[in-house]
């Protein structure tokens, strides 16, 4: 087919991973990319196809749209570069009819203790759609942030749609190349100085300098350049909208008078019993000791904006200009309308500290933790804690037709096998068959009682769409179980009642309680009351996957593993997980950390004061498969489960994926009178005098060095796209992606996984610039990863 000629002209700038130029000198400059594909694979999935192409490195995964190969790239170009063309040509256009609809992306689902996920929809706009999708061969975006020798570029991503879909005729136009070719202007110069003064700047109180001067010695002891600059002077020095923007204009003078590479603010809210986290919808200023920026973004609806420390690290956008995160200029911040940059242009850290004392344990730990090389004998471990995050059981709908069945009892048996060929128990359900008698059909829901909670266990097959003694009779019923019935019943609908016409649906689960056990085969047989079978079915290959425990492993899924398969190869990863029967309970997480480890890794569900996850299958549904990891407090023994982490001076970076874990605007009394969250505090009504991930940095000698986690509702993904999805499995991964490719400074590792964020995953969602904005890190980011020799 002949080739068709594309052409855009803009004003931006650009995103970035190939390196086209090196200290370039001002002018115009012109990059080509060239990509080549191949014909697409088709893979039939139940109701619809996957498609694959060689010569693709991502996957376009929006939810409830298409799931189609992509190519992504990005372009490091020098600070300031402006692109004025970009020139697109497709070459060797083909089409094809698909036999089914192409698979829809995941939906996106809260991570915290309460909420219940829905079903995905298709989009229909997009299947039932005469135009294709997506509109056009290639899309790209703009950023200006740190490369990887933590210099400031302007990046240039670059994703390329080698198949697009018609879905009213389930029709695929693919391309065999596509070239791109970019003009892009540099200019004369950069505000940037060549030597820098002071690499680290610490923000802090009057209150803290004291305490302070002790890190700032330390610090300069280790060739760390290092000043002290108090909010006293920058709100006398620097104007802005408000004191969160004149912060952020005093940390753009930093960068470009002083070359500073770490921001550290040290100081929180001013009180842990009662305290004001927001007095307005952009800020929290007036009971804090360093204020906090809150985003306008309110993905799905779910909280009206969130902190983001982000914003003071996010200091410029296309074009080298300031980025004021107010595109409209309505004093809105961070609204959904905002097409914010959020590239970090310096690496952020807070200690939201709330008294000297806090600051002075925490100074302490820093300075024991850099003052020589971390002993190897603990920092070269990681611990790895989770289980199973979402009950993605698909619907089973075996169909007995009972129409020609003789009255009777009859049973109800099933059992699972493995892909080892290993069977698991039968599970047996008499049942009556009286057609004139009234119908009754009840949800039975209680493998916690199969498995006994002890794990690694055999294969669990469970039916629960009609229990021991029911009756199918004269009347037709049917019942869809609540969530708080039938976890994620509502996404897949895996656990429905239907007795209609005399035909029986019958709906179970199937599972391979161990680690890794993803896939078995269910068989269904019913016997009369004589011995005689009278049904007989399997349904082969059924998945069900463990999401925490596949985002904190070291196996690949589509492409990308968990955070432990990145490190480096002398780090030894211990798995405390729910399916190997290794976490049980807090005592468990306790043990295990109190022997000292360089990385912990927890994903899974939370709130501000509580981290948990569930049993594999989550088993007898949540009330019978949650599983507690560490709380703030507790009402059992320990009261305090943290404080009985004996871990001195063996202090891990703790990663966190879940809702609200590091949110660091708690104080005792508002969240124990918020018992029906309309203040949003997350807690309903559990009392949590500061947050789960600072409670567990702020102890003087134990716990941990560092934690990051989300402000705001995390999100997941159901099954086999956990790991590969984007969101907080995807982020909090990424930090240890990141350690492994070099990036040993605190800091520099977690602005990195948020630059590798943006560039892989993207921002075309709100739910992956909430992501990106709420990651935050509670810690020192000049911190040397392992101390200095």
């Amino acid at each position: 087919m002949k080739s068709i000629p594309y052409f855009i002209v803009s004003l931006l700038l650009l995103s970035s991973i190939t390196i086209v130029t090196v200290g370039q000198e001002a002018g115009e400059y012109q990059q080509i990319v060239s990509k080549s594909f191949f014909e697409p694979t088709i893979i039939e999935v139940e109701e619809t196809v996957k498609l694959e192409v060689e010569g693709t490195n991502s996957r376009l995964l929006r939810e409830g749209q298409p799931i189609l190969p992509i190519y992504t790239e990005t372009l490091v170009l020098p600070f300031g570069a402006t692109v004025s063309n970009v020139y697109c040509e497709v070459n060797e256009i083909e089409t094809m009819v698909l036999p089914k609809d192409i698979m829809p992306g995941p939906q996106r689902i809260r991570l915290d203790l309460v909420s219940l996920p829905t079903k995905t929809e298709k989009d229909e706009t997009v299947y039932n759609s005469e135009v294709l999708f997506p509109n056009d061969w290639y899309s790209y975006s703009v950023g200006v942030g740190l490369d990887k020798n933590m210099e400031h570029k302007t990046f240039l991503t670059i994703t390329t749609y080698p198949i697009r879909y018609l879905g009213a005729s389930d029709e695929i136009s693919y391309a065999k190349s596509i070239e791109l070719t970019i003009d892009y202007e540099v200019p004369n110069s950069n505000p940037f100085p060549i030597d820098s003064t002071y690499d680290l700047v610490i923000i802090a109180p009057n209150k803290f300098s004291g305490v302070l001067q002790g890190l700032v010695d330390h610090k300069e002891s280790k060739g760390m350049t290092t000043t002290l600059v108090t909010t006293e002077d920058i709100y006398d020095d620097y104007t802005g909208y408000d004191k969160p923007e004149q912060i952020k204009k005093f940390i753009k003078d930093a960068l470009e008078t002083w070359g500073t590479k770490y921001v550290l603010i040290v100081g929180g809210l001013n009180s842990k019993w009662i305290a004001e986290p927001r007095e307005h919808k952009n800020y929290g200023v007036k009971d804090w000791y360093v204020p906090v920026r809150y985003t306008n973004i309110a993905y799905n609806n779910d909280e009206p904006g969130f902190l983001s420390d982000l914003y003071y690290a996010d200091i410029y956008k296309g074009g080298g200009d300031f980025e004021d995160w107010d595109f409209n200029g309505n004093h809105v911040y961070a609204e959904n309308a905002d097409p914010l940059d959020c590239h970090p242009d310096v690496a952020v850290g807070r200690l939201p500290c709330r008294s000297s004392k806090e600051v002075k344990d925490i100074v302490g730990k820093i300075i024991e933790y850099e003052t020589g090389i971390c002993d190897p004998s603990w920092f070269e471990e990681m611990l790895s804690v989770s289980g199973d995050g979402f009950l993605d059981q698909p619907a089973l709908n075996f169909l007995w037709n009972i129409n020609t069945i003789p009255d009777g009892e009859y049973t109800i048996k099933a059992q699972s096998r493995n892909n080892d060929g290993t069977y698991g128990p039968i599970d047996e359900t008499p049942i009556t068959v009286a057609k004139t008698q009234a119908t009754k059909i009840t949800f039975n829901h209680d493998d916690h009682l199969t498995t006994g909670l002890e794990y690694p266990f055999e294969p669990v097959a469970e039916i629960v769409s009609i229990s021991p003694g029911d009756v199918l009779g004269a009347q037709d019923y049917t019942y869809v179980p609540t969530d708080r019935e039938a976890y994620c019943n509502s996404f897949s609908s895996w656990g429905n009642i239907r007795y209609v016409n005399k035909v029986l649906t019958i709906n179970g689960k199937c599972y391979d309680p161990r680690p890794y056990g993803y896939t078995t085969d269910i068989h269904v047989w019913i016997v009369n009351s004589g011995g005689t079978t009278v049904f007989d079915q399997w349904r082969n290959g059924v998945e069900m996957y463990y999401e925490g425990e596949w985002t904190t492993g070291n196996q690949l899924l589509n492409g990308r593993a968990g955070g432990p398969y990145y490190m480096p190869p002398q780090i030894n990863t211990e798995y405390v997980w729910s399916s190997n029967g290794k976490w049980t309970g807090q005592k468990d997480v306790i043990n295990a950390m109190s022997e000292g480890q360089g990385f912990v890794f927890f994903s899974g569900h939370g709130s501000p004061a509580v981290w948990a996850n569930h049993y594999p299958g989550i088993p007898g549904n949540r009330q019978n498969g949650d599983l507690y990891g560490l709380k703030i407090w507790d009402l059992g023994i320990p009261i305090f489960p943290m404080r009985k982490i004996n871990n001195p001076y063996k202090n891990p970076i703790v990663v966190v994926g879940g809702c609200h874990n590091a949110m660091f605007n708690v104080s005792l009394i508002p969240t124990l009178l918020d018992t029906r969250n309309e203040n949003m505090m997350h807690s309903y009504g559990n009392p949590t005098p500061e947050c789960w991930a600072w409670t567990l940095a702020k102890y003087p000698k134990t716990g941990a060095i560092a934690t990051m986690g989300n402000t705001g509702y995390g999100y997941g993904i159901l099954g086999e796209w956990c790991t590969s999805g984007g969101v907080d499995n995807w982020i909090t991964t990424e930090i240890f992606v990141q350690y492994g490719n070099g990036f040993d400074i605190l800091g520099e590792t977690h602005s990195q996984a948020i630059e590798s964020y943006i560039q892989n995953i993207g921002l075309g969602d709100l739910g992956d610039r909430k992501t990106v904005t709420q990651f935050v890190l509670l810690g020192d980011p000049s911190l040397q990863l392992g101390g200095y020799a």
